[in-house]
C-alpha cells in the first residue's frame, strides 16, 4: 500500500476502550478512551474530551480535548483547546493553547495562549502572542530554540491576567557582576498582549502598580 494512503488512514481508540503500552499507527489515531505508555503516529492524534491518555505522544501534527499526562512532540503544530489539560512539554513548529499547561513549551514559530489558557512553564519561542485573560507563570525566551536556564535569572511568580506582564527590557543597564550581562531584573512594565521580538525576555506576571 502506498505510504500516503496509510496516513490518511485513521485508527480509534473507542468510548470504554483501555490500552496499557505502544501505540503505533501508520496514518493518523484519535483517542476516545483510554492510553497508558506511548503513542507514535504518522500522521495527526487527536484525543476527544472524554479521553485520557498517559502516555508520550510523537505525531506530525496533535490535537488534545482531553486530559493528558506526558510529553508531546510535533513535526507540524500542537493545539489544545479550552477545557483541556495537559501535566508535560510541548516541542513543535507552532502551538496554540487554549486549555491549561503545566510543562514547558519550544516552539520554531509562533505560540499563542487563548482567553482562557493557563500556562505554568517556560516558553521559548520566535513569536509570542497572550489574549486578554490568558494566565502565564514563567519565562519566555524569544527567537531561541532551547530555553538556557543559567543564562536568565529568574523572579519571583505571581499568577495575574497576562495583560498585566513584566518584562526585563533587552537595553537593560549591565550588571554590577558582569559589565557585558544585562541585569534581568531591571523590569519595566507594560501590558503587552503580542510579543513579536526576536531577543530573550523574562515575562511574570505582576501587577502594574509595582515599581522596577
Amino acid at each position: 500500500m502506498d505510504r500516503t494512503e496509510d496516513r490518511s488512514e485513521v485508527s480509534v481508540v473507542g468510548r470504554g476502550t483501555r490500552i496499557e503500552g505502544t501505540v503505533v499507527a501508520a496514518g493518523s489515531l484519535r483517542v476516545e478512551g483510554e492510553v497508558k505508555g506511548k503513542i507514535t503516529a504518522e500522521g495527526d492524534v487527536s484525543l476527544s474530551p472524554q479521553g485520557r491518555v498517559e502516555a508520550n505522544i510523537e505525531a506530525t501534527s496533535i490535537t488534545l480535548a482531553g486530559q493528558v499526562k506526558g510529553d508531546l512532540t510535533a513535526k507540524g503544530d500542537v493545539s489544545l483547546p479550552a477545557d483541556s489539560r495537559l501535566d508535560g512539554n510541548i516541542r513543535a513548529h507552532n502551538a496554540e493553547v487554549g486549555g491549561a499547561v503545566k510543562g514547558n513549551i519550544v516552539v520554531k514559530g509562533k505560540i499563542q495562549l487563548a482567553p482562557r489558557a493557563r500556562v505554568e512553564g517556560d516558553i521559548t519561542s520566535k513569536t509570542l502572542a497572550v489574549a486578554e485573560g490568558a494566565v502565564f507563570i514563567g519565562r519566555s525566551i524569544m527567537g531561541e530554540e532551547t530555553p538556557q536556564g543559567d543564562e536568565t535569572t529568574q523572579g519571583k511568580e505571581t499568577a495575574q491576567p497576562a495583560a498585566q506582564i513584566a518584562t526585563a527590557a533587552s537595553t537593560s543597564r549591565p550588571s554590577a557582576t558582569n559589565p557585558t550581562r544585562p541585569n534581568a531584573n531591571l523590569l519595566r512594565y507594560a501590558a503587552l498582549p503580542i510579543s513579536p521580538w526576536g531577543s530573550r525576555t523574562n515575562f511574570l506576571a505582576a501587577p502594574l502598580s509595582k515599581s522596577a
